[in-house]
């Protein structure tokens, strides 16, 4: 299996978590600390949805 292949799932997983933790902390009333968990969750699965791309041109 490609490399790229690879870091998109794991891009995809870390998605989830982080949307799910943070459509979760807009419903519920969770410590705001969850709220940036999940903003980290997405912002490292855009990094790795970049490397994926960047390996894919290769």
């Amino acid at each position: 299996m490609p490399r790229w292949r690879k870091r998109m799932g794991v891009a995809t997983i870390l998605y989830t978590l982080g949307a799910t933790l943070f459509i979760t902390n807009m419903f519920n009333d969770l410590p705001e600390a969850l709220s940036l968990v999940g903003v980290a969750l997405i912002a490292i699965g855009l990094y790795f949805n970049i490397r994926a791309m960047a390996e894919m041109r290769r």
